[in-house]
């Protein structure tokens, strides 16, 4: 039971950031370099899905250089969060930490 759990919140946090950004692009008081690094955070979790992306964006299973990818996003996402927090649009990149976390595991 604990594993559908965990597999709905990668899937969820796969494809919900994607809408929230969408919203964020179309607005008129964007930021476009952090919603551009925080896009190509949620592309590079997305494409985690397809196995052999996967491997050649993140690296092999267990590597130094999966994790590493995993820990240096997590911090990319938590920081832009912060920053969106104090500007009230906070939840894209939250439910993007989470869901890297979530890969982490």
């Amino acid at each position: 039971m604990g594993y559908l759990v965990v597999g709905a919140l990668i899937y969820a946090g796969l494809i919900l950031p994607l809408p929230l950004l969408a919203v964020a692009w179309i607005s008129s008081n964007r930021r476009p370099i952090e919603l551009l690094v925080l896009t190509l955070s949620a592309l590079l979790f997305l494409s985690g899905a397809v196995r052999s992306l996967k491997l050649i964006l993140l690296g092999l299973d267990y590597s130094h250089r999966l994790f590493t990818t995993i820990g240096v996003n997590i911090l990319v996402a938590t920081v832009l969060g912060l920053y969106f927090a104090i500007r009230r649009r906070w939840i894209a990149a939250a439910i993007l930490a989470v869901a890297w976390l979530m890969a982490a595991r």
